[in-house]
């Protein structure tokens, strides 16, 4: 597992925040210590959102590390759309789109890939029997 710096602007974090807007002109808000402040000027209110560092999950293939899971804290404080204004963390699988998910939505992903990795070392097993592969 491995993180991303993704160079913070230097007031991240500390104190608000001021985004301009197309629709509400100037927003100042709080900025969570988490936020790495990369906010662009110009959207629509509704479309702010608070990122975190994205953090890489990655698993060793014979051609080298893959990634597997992508993850970041994300909040849409002025959102109207699901997950809500409050705190979730944002997953991609793969090299798919973003998921974002509630603690629940974490626990089950988790629970899914533990049993993922309890099929593999079934196969690992199985192959070892046919003499497979070293």
């Amino acid at each position: 597992m491995t993180g991303h710096d993704n160079s913070p602007r230097p007031n991240a974090g500390r104190g608000p925040v001021t985004v301009h807007t197309r629709d509400h002109g100037p927003v100042t808000m709080p900025e969570p210590g988490w936020c790495l402040g990369h906010h662009e000027d110009d959207g629509y209110r509704e479309d702010i959102a608070h990122e975190g560092p994205e953090t890489r999950i990655e698993v060793p293939t014979s051609r080298g590390p893959e990634l597997l899971l992508l993850t970041m804290l994300e909040q849409r404080p002025f959102t109207n759309r699901a997950p809500g204004t409050g705190v979730f963390r944002n997953v991609s699988i793969g090299d798919n789109d973003w998921f974002p998910s509630s603690p629940a939505d974490l626990h089950t992903l988790a629970a899914h890939l533990s049993s993922a990795a309890r099929a593999m070392h079934v196969f690992a097993e199985e192959l070892e029997q046919m003499g497979g592969a070293r």
